[in-house]
């Protein structure tokens, strides 16, 4: 499968692919991850203080796993956002946002990453869980979220990379590659694209030190880059 790397072309390409399994993705992330994606959601999450007032951006938040977990934690003066430019996934949220009460503020908001009509320096963190690799134009990410954190305030993304461990890269290639596709093409076509997709994805995703480098060149400073899980994720935390 060759993903499109132009900012139109990848938005485009990725709403398709995450259109019509929005119901399941939150199971088929499961698959992926091996049902580890709740243990590193938490991590990056534990290095948020809730004890004080915090705005927080939880970035391409799909189904809003990451936002109704944030919600959860958060303060009666918070404000949670989450933010996706998929209708589908949002309408997800939007619907598990009626079933669930929160002390703070909660909204959902259909943009793109490298467009936010967010006002400047409205939120002390921006999240991004298992997603930063759905991005084309990571730069100008990055750009909107320094000028929509205050200072001071954090980048944190968590998010799947290729192992440098080759031994660890074959067994999870095989499972990635042949075994989820595989079994998503038993269940339906729609769950086969998405899983390829996110196999290849995983090819082209940036590891953690580059990524320090690409939100250094925009004026973040990069404090740690914690690889978990035999390497296959890597959380990043920035600075503003």
């Amino acid at each position: 499968m060759e993903i499109p790397t132009r900012f139109v072309d990848k938005a485009k390409f990725v709403l398709g692919i995450f259109t019509d399994v929005e119901t399941e993705y939150d199971f088929l992330l499961q698959l992926m991850s091996l049902s580890f994606d709740s243990v590193w959601r938490r991590r990056m999450l534990g290095r948020i203080d809730f004890l004080k007032d915090a705005n927080v951006l939880d970035l391409a938040c799909g189904t809003g796993l990451v936002t109704f977990e944030l919600g959860r934690w958060a303060t009666e003066e918070s404000l949670i956002v989450g933010l996706d430019l998929s209708p589908a996934m949002l309408s997800i949220a939007r619907r598990n946002k009626m079933k669930r009460s929160h002390e703070c503020p909660l909204e959902f908001v259909r943009a793109a990453g490298e467009f936010m009509p967010l006002r400047e320096g409205l939120f002390n963190y921006v999240t991004v869980g298992l997603a930063l690799r759905n991005f084309a134009d990571k730069p100008s990410v990055f750009r909107e979220s320094l000028r929509i954190l205050r200072r001071p305030g954090s980048f944190l993304s968590v998010d799947f990379v290729r192992p440098r461990n080759r031994l660890v890269w074959f067994f999870y290639r095989f499972h990635i590659f042949y075994v989820l596709p595989t079994l998503g093409r038993i269940v339906s076509s729609h769950w086969k694209r998405t899983l390829i997709y996110l196999a290849n994805s995983i090819l082209l995703s940036v590891p953690g030190p580059q990524l320090c480098r690409l939100l250094e060149t925009v004026g973040f400073r990069c404090s740690t880059v914690d690889e978990m899980s035999l390497g296959i994720v890597a959380l990043v935390e920035a600075e503003k």
